[in-house]
């Protein structure tokens, strides 16, 4: 038995979002995503069962947008952890 836990994902520049790309990569994963487009910096709302490692799904969209990010778990106050 597990739980969902809900991450915030900050990339650390713009890129080109593509839902169909991210579907497809983030399939094997147990994982619901909302990508929040207008902010300074593009961020995705990650919801996923605790059994999937948070890292396996961050590598998944680091191969899709290789740029910086850094996540938190959501309203936690406290970018704590860059990848």
């Amino acid at each position: 038995m597990g739980w969902f836990t809900n991450y915030e994902v900050e990339f650390a520049e713009s890129i080109d979002w593509d839902d169909g790309d991210v579907r497809r990569a983030l399939q094997p994963f147990n994982v619901q995503h909302i990508y929040l487009r207008d902010l300074n910096k593009p961020r995705v709302i990650l919801c996923l069962y605790s059994q999937n490692p948070v890292e396996k799904i961050l590598a998944a969209l680091k191969g899709l947008y290789p740029v910086g990010m850094r996540y938190q778990v959501y309203n936690s106050g406290a970018w704590s952890f860059e990848f």
